[in-house]
């Protein structure tokens, strides 16, 4: 490891570890340490089943983060006379600029054509598309957009795609990993095929195991199986 590295990681360790973390068991003047002991300056460790339930309930834990963190800017009172009325705050915080979406709109067409990535159709507007659904993994990544046609977008939702569709975003994956960093770059967004690959993994994986289904095209779906799986794992 990086000796820079590891002594920037020792010191967000220690940040964390002081501030955070130090209040997140308080209550009522009263520690509770439900969620992870300390184990020395530092370091904490989690206790049996936390860390798959921060996995299983990622979303909801980060989602109720934001709520409150939003909540705590406006409340505070130095803050009026820049934020004013504006309700747009939580898209200014935690999404992706539109100039950065736009960007990555157009690098899409030259990298894959004006052609949506589900139906094929050609397109003259297209939106730009989370293939593992944003609800699922709240980040924007580079080689986890594609383009789609309007109406497919809006059908395939927050659903995961059916096994067609991944074959090919999987195939994407191995042929234009580099092309996709540049795009990435260029919107200045985080490109990494080994995070994308291993983020599809686990949000099928989830829903193979609670009997999800997958979104193929309007109005129809197939369960996610296990062969799902064997897919992202070759």
């Amino acid at each position: 490891m990086e000796p820079r590295y590891a002594a920037l990681l020792s010191r967000v360790a220690a940040v964390v570890a002081a501030q955070p973390l130090n209040y997140l068991q308080n209550f009522g003047g009263v520690t509770d340490t439900f969620l992870y002991e300390r184990s020395g300056r530092g370091t904490i460790t989690l206790r049996p089943g936390v860390a798959y339930c921060l996995r299983r309930f990622y979303t909801l834990v980060q989602q109720l983060s934001r709520a409150h963190w939003i909540d705590h800017i406006k409340a505070n009172r130095r803050n009026h006379s820049i934020l004013g009325d504006a309700g747009d705050l939580e898209d200014f915080l935690f999404s992706c600029s539109r100039q950065s979406l736009a960007l990555v709109g157009m690098a899409l067409r030259k990298l894959d054509g004006a052609r949506c990535f589900y139906c094929g159709s050609g397109v003259v507007e297209a939106d730009v598309d989370h293939f593992v659904p944003f609800s699922l993994y709240p980040r924007d990544q580079a080689h986890n957009f594609v383009l789609a046609h309007p109406a497919c977008n809006r059908s395939k939702s927050d659903t995961l795609a059916a096994k067609p569709h991944l074959e090919r975003w999987l195939e994407r994956l191995a042929t234009k990993s580099d092309a996709l960093n540049e795009i990435g770059a260029l919107a200045g967004l985080a490109n990494d095929r080994l995070t994308a690959n291993r983020v599809a993994a686990w949000a099928y994986a989830a829903a193979n195991t609670t009997g999800g289904q997958a979104w193929l095209s309007a109005s129809h779906y197939e369960p996610v199986t296990s062969s799902y799986l064997g897919l992202l794992e070759a």
